[in-house]
């Protein structure tokens, strides 16, 4: 009998809300703040975060409710009835929040997705579980990144997934070849996106499939060398072309193998080709995306750099730094000045008031008969006075405004990229906006690159934006914000150095910070006017354990990740901009600056944040083993001593030392072990991770070997800075002791 009332006990709970139950598509008519119930099949577990989408036969939606415990249990196949009130978030319709659910049962089949095309990601679809086949990445071999949108391409249309942060796909490679792809229809500002769930989503329909980007090498005036892998044996081909109908017919081999490689010769200099590299292996043919690449030019490959604030030649490896006090927006003149048959122009923020006057400069231009085009932030178009200074016949447009766009944040300037003469083209970028603020006080920088090919690159991305390649813009094609595609090559030969170009938001260009940063071996020096995303901080923090990592970012209120980077560098390595009238409005970092060889040196427009990587246009230079990463380092040393940065005996820096600390870590009551090869007398400095000093000791002994006994400095087991400063080199790392 107890069991009899406890099943129809059970019944009247499962049961109850029934009685207002009506059918999702139902529910998806009501106006917002009605309260209704409705009963499906969830469709996603915690992979996606708190949301939980449900589907009947008549549709799905999401059920949102941060504070309830019911919620995040529920798993897919769980059928469920659920009370609550339409809530349109961000339109995404939902129901939030919600006053009741009830599991009606377990393990039931998910809905057969709907096979569609991405046209076809619209309202009638919102929420429920989708197939689209064939589709085709254009980040291909990369590997996905939490918060963060990727386009793909499938039946020749276009759109885009979102993976969260906490996503079991983070980590993973995003697929060359094409897939099958299963998610769920989803809508954030206006824009359907697709969410996969996990790598399952992910079917692979053919037998033979491309495990890997292709990447290039060997990149050389009259060709470059691509390559690939493959999961099983198969043969190597590349098609390729001037334009991306790759009409210049394919070359390749028939011998088959897992690891593939070709070169392409006999291609002209500084230009860029279009290829897709394939591999046959019996009736499967497996494709990578049609992706650009560029041949070496036979430009000069001069670089030359300048900052708008004092700089410290003391730390001078190669070459000084160069201030241009109050004359960058002179010297951009005199480029624009130079140009003879094109001038492509970009600029976020532009007002002529208290400098130079550029505009009267691009009017010049104008008149003189070179091709002008210009492309300024429609997000600024109160206040970018300058841009009223233009010439009625300088050709311009402004960046979209209003759902689905931020902003056109790029300031780079393109001049003669298609000239005959190959020393002509120059391509000037970096973070200096246009204004008197911008140049003369807020601290900035601009890089200036005389190549062709990277000329061409930018002139790619402008045609993008532009939406042509000629004078006249295409509003129709022109591409802004999340709906560029990564149209670009990325790897380039300029003098003989490596250097890698990135366009924001279709590069993924937060992922390729974090490589950088992952990439420190032993120093590390950043200026970010702001840091926001916590997969950076924590690639920083990383860094900090065990090697030289530095920093200055503008203030903490904008650098949401402030505290977080504080605990993990401790206090003095990480430092804020002191002067409230002024920016420090920088966004680089150099990897083994005292190291030319091995040194990396990151620059550009790109904020480290996330509307910078998914909804902002901006671009990004990354130089290899050039004295450039030093140039930016005595520009750093000089902003990071004026915001109170620690410094020992006037020296604060590793200068290719020979001096090393072991064990790392260390207990706590154990000693620590001094390698002093140069047999220098030195100085040991500890420090709490609050920047208490704990130790200050002067080691005048000669002998290659010392020992400091840390037990009777009663510390407690934590993480400490540690600086041994000789006459010739200082050493600033971490040291961490355990109990």
């Amino acid at each position: 009998m107890k069991k009899n009332l406890l099943s129809l006990f059970l019944f009247v709970i499962i049961n109850a809300p029934s009685f207002a139950q009506i059918p999702i598509a139902n529910a998806r008519q009501q106006i917002s703040g009605t309260s209704v119930t409705v009963r499906g099949v969830v469709t996603n577990g915690a992979e996606l975060g708190v949301i939980r989408y449900i589907q009947d036969p008549t549709g799905a939606i999401g059920l949102y409710d941060a504070t309830s415990a019911a919620l995040a249990l529920l798993n897919r196949g769980d059928s469920v009835i659920a009370t609550g009130v339409i809530y349109d978030f961000q339109t995404l319709l939902e129901l939030s929040p919600l006053t009741n659910i009830t599991v009606v049962s377990t393990s039931n089949s998910l809905p057969t997705p709907q096979l569609i095309t991405p046209n076809q990601m619209d309202e009638s679809r919102e929420s429920e579980l989708v197939r689209i086949n064939n589709v085709s990445f254009a980040a291909g071999g990369s590997t996905f990144a939490g918060n963060t949108t990727y386009d793909f391409t499938a039946s020749g249309q276009s759109g885009v997934i979102y993976v969260r942060t906490g996503s079991p796909l983070v980590g993973t490679q995003i697929p060359v070849s094409s897939v099958n792809l299963v998610g769920i229809c989803s809508q954030y500002s206006g824009i359907y996106q697709l969410l996969p769930r996990d790598i399952n989503d992910f079917i692979f329909p053919l037998n033979i499939n491309i495990t890997s980007a292709v990447s290039t090498n060997n990149i050389v005036n009259d060709g470059f060398n691509l390559s690939w892998t493959t999961d099983i044996a198969g043969s190597s081909y590349v098609k390729y072309g001037l334009t991306p109908n790759l009409e210049l017919g394919f070359l390749g081999n028939a011998a088959l193998s897992t690891t593939h490689s070709f070169q392409l010769t006999g291609l002209e200099p500084g230009k860029i080709y279009y290829c897709q590299a394939f591999s046959v292996a019996e009736n499967d043919t497996a494709f990578a995306p049609i992706k650009p690449y560029g041949t070496k030019s036979l430009s000069s490959g001069n670089i030359k750099v300048y900052f708008n604030a004092s700089v410290n030649n003391n730390y001078a490896t190669a070459q000084n730094a160069i201030q241009l006090l109050e004359a960058i927006d002179d010297t951009l003149i005199a480029y624009i000045d130079r140009a003879e048959e094109s001038l492509d122009l970009t600029i976020y923020d532009f007002d002529n008031t208290n400098i130079s006057n550029i505009s009267t400069a691009i009017n010049a231009a104008q008149e003189r008969g070179v091709k002008v085009r210009f492309i300024s932030d429609g997000s600024l178009e109160a206040t970018n006075f300058a841009v009223s200074e233009l010439l009625p016949t300088v050709p311009k447009i402004l960046s979209p405004t209003g759902t689905g766009y931020t902003i056109m944040h790029n300031k780079f300037v393109v001049i003669d990229a298609n000239h005959s003469n190959p020393n002509k083209p120059i391509v000037w970028t970096g973070a200096t906006n246009w204004t008197d603020r911008q140049i003369n006080r807020d601290p900035n920088n601009v890089i200036i690159v005389q190549d062709q090919t990277l000329a061409r690159n930018y002139k790619l991305e402008f045609d993008e934006m532009w939406g042509d390649t000629g004078v006249v813009a295409n509003l129709t094609n022109s591409r802004f914000g999340q709906y560029k595609t990564d149209n670009t090559p990325h790897e380039f030969i300029i003098n003989g150095k490596r250097v890698q170009c990135f366009f924001s938001p279709s590069d993924g260009v937060n992922s390729k910070l974090i490589e950088t940063i992952n990439a420190t071996t032993s120093e590390l020096y950043f200026a970010s006017m702001l840091i926001t995303r916590v997969d950076i901080a924590d690639a920083l923090n990383n860094v900090a354990i065990n090697r030289t990592c530095l920093g200055i970012v503008d203030n903490p209120s904008t650098t949401t990740m402030y505290n977080y980077l504080l605990s993990g560098m401790g206090a003095g390595n990480l430092v804020t901009n002191i002067d409230a009238n002024e920016y420090m409005h920088h966004k680089y970092l150099t990897v083994e600056q005292s190291n030319i060889p091995q040194s990396i040196l990151w620059t550009g427009s790109h904020n480290w944040s996330s509307n910078a990587n998914n909804r902002n246009d901006e671009n990004t230079l990354i130089l290899y083993g050039t004295e450039f990463a030093n140039v930016y380092f005595q520009e750093f040393v000089s902003r990071y001593i004026e915001a109170g940065g620690i410094v020992l005996n006037d020296k604060q820096f590793a200068q290719n030392s020979d001096l090393n600390l072991f064990p790392n870590p260390c207990s706590k009551s154990a000693s620590l072990n001094f390698l002093n090869l140069d047999n220098q007398v030195y100085q040991i400095s500890i420090y709490d991770i609050n920047g208490k000093n704990i130790l200050t000791k002067s080691i005048n002994d000669l002998s290659k070997f010392q020992q400091l006994s840390l037990s009777e400095l009663n510390l407690v087991a934590g993480v400490y800075m540690v600086k041994i400063a000789t006459e010739k080199s200082v050493v600033n790392t971490k040291l961490i002791l355990t109990e």
